[in-house]
């Protein structure tokens, strides 16, 4: 047995011992005739390889009651509803869709993947067993261009997926109606975009109508553009199409030059997870659930809490 092989055999024994057994650091240390430090820098290491992965649901009943009512007043497939952190909820979301899709992804899978900080901070966390050789194809342009942005690039880059990448050869916008019909006529698009209809999960954003919103900040859409959507009682895009808060796609001339998916065919499958929180996307989250463009919502345990009450509200002055 070479010396790489028997220390990380050493490690997984440590944090079975740690984990499994509920042995402390000390009781491992004196077992295995090593020093307290060492198995610290172990049980780091374990962490930090992957080696151990932690998979909390909720926060007691509270959070689990959530998720339940969620599912049931939205008709959803799934919810993973997490406690609202003091701050960095971005970051917290991110971490819950990485454990959520490690739990669902199975070997030899295909992962759909959006366009946006959300979907990109969460292939950052992901940790996946190399041997399930997951493959990745993207469901809008632009993606690629995205991953190599400085404050998003995915921490050891693309390699901790061993499958095959699919990536749409093409920016997010193409610079009229015209040349986007081109782009999409061509086979090296249009097959990549039929294999993104049959990923076995999509991962999705889901874009608030705020001036801080990505696809402002990455100067996709422009202020005036935002402000015209908002007249149009536009509330949130999911892949760079927005939409009402009843989910109705709204007609825009920038959906016509937009390249990838549609949002109309996300409706129906069961397999689209969407990932959003926070006040500014609050309206965002409520349009996308009512459209059926996400059958899996990962959000915090306020944003969920406003989110049934918006539609106890509607139902409130529904005419009976």
């Amino acid at each position: 047995m070479n010396r790489s092989t028997y220390e990380e055999n050493l490690i997984v024994k440590v944090a079975w011992h740690y984990y499994k057994n509920n042995l402390t650091q000390n009781e491992i240390a004196e077992l295995l005739d090593l020093s307290r430090n060492k198995i610290v820098r172990m049980l780091e290491k374990a962490r930090s390889d992957g080696i151990v992965q932690f998979n909390i649901r909720g926060n007691g009943i509270n959070c689990l009651s959530t998720e339940r009512d969620v599912i049931e007043t939205f008709g959803l497939s799934d919810a993973f509803i997490i406690p609202t952190p003091a701050s960095n909820l971005s970051d917290s979301l991110a971490k819950a869709a990485a454990q959520y899709l490690e739990s669902t992804l199975t070997s030899e899978q295909l992962l759909g993947i959006g366009w946006g900080e959300a979907v990109t901070r969460t292939l950052q966390h992901l940790s996946l067993d190399p041997a399930a050789n997951v493959s990745i194809v993207t469901l809008t342009g632009g993606v690629n261009y995205y991953f190599q942005k400085k404050n998003y690039s995915l921490d050891g880059g693309l390699s901790k997926f061993q499958g095959r990448f699919h990536i749409i050869p093409a920016p997010f916008l193409a610079s009229s109606q015209q040349m986007a019909t081109s782009i999409l006529s061509e086979p090296a698009v249009s097959d990549i975009l039929e294999l993104a209809g049959v990923s076995s999960v999509m991962l999705v954003g889901i874009g608030g109508l705020s001036s801080d919103a990505t696809i402002i900040k990455e100067e996709k859409i422009t202020l005036k553009e935002m402000t015209t959507i908002k007249k149009l009682n536009g509330v949130g895009d999911i892949l760079g199409q927005f939409y009402n808060a009843a989910g109705e796609l709204l007609t825009l001339p920038h959906h016509e030059r937009r390249i990838g998916i549609s949002i109309s065919k996300l409706k129906g499958m069961k397999n689209v997870v969407g990932v959003a929180g926070g006040q500014t996307k609050i309206d965002a989250i409520y349009g996308a659930l009512k459209g059926g463009y996400v059958q899996t919502l990962i959000t915090d345990e306020e944003s969920a809490i406003q989110l049934m009450k918006k539609e106890a509200t509607k139902k409130e002055w529904m005419p009976s």
